[in-house]
């Protein structure tokens, strides 16, 4: 056996290990994705209920909420304040989700979730009043989709 014979050997060698290594390195990104995708599910879920938590605990916020829909002049300032600050907890939640979106870790079921609650909850006289607000502390592709999903809320209760 020659040299050329030998070197020509280890380089198929050599590629077989480089295919086997990428290969299992592929295999090592899926799994590593599939369990960001799991723990961004469960972080979302969390931040809902985080969210939701407070208003089936205390009967004080609940009827502060209920104003909100369409009598926020009702509220005191104080009260009115509290509300807004509260919405926008929601709509950073929102904010979170779409950026788990772009990075392909967000479900599509959870981002139909999403749509729906935006578009609900764009009815609400705080929440509209919460997103004129704080909109502006959003990057601008995020302030047009919740834009978009507010026009197609507005949109659909017309028909």
């Amino acid at each position: 056996m020659n040299w050329d014979a030998i070197s020509a050997i280890a380089e198929v060698l050599g590629a077989v290990a480089v295919v086997a290594s990428l290969v299992y390195v592929g295999r090592q990104v899926a799994q590593n994705t599939a369990m960001m995708r799991v723990a961004a599910a469960s972080e979302t879920l969390e931040r809902d209920h985080g969210l939701v938590l407070p208003m089936i605990e205390s009967e004080e916020l609940s009827e502060i909420w209920l104003k909100g829909d369409d009598r926020l002049n009702e509220l005191s300032e104080a009260n009115r304040q509290r509300l807004l600050l509260f919405e926008r907890r929601a709509i950073t939640l929102w904010h979170h989700n779409f950026q788990l979106r772009r990075q392909e870790l967000l479900s599509d079921a959870t981002w139909y979730y999403q749509n729906q609650m935006i578009r609900y909850l764009s009815h609400r006289q705080a929440m509209r009043e919460a997103w004129n607000i704080f909109k502006n502390t959003f990057e601008a592709s995020f302030q047009e989709y919740v834009d978009d999903q507010f026009q197609i809320a507005n949109d659909a209760s017309r028909v």
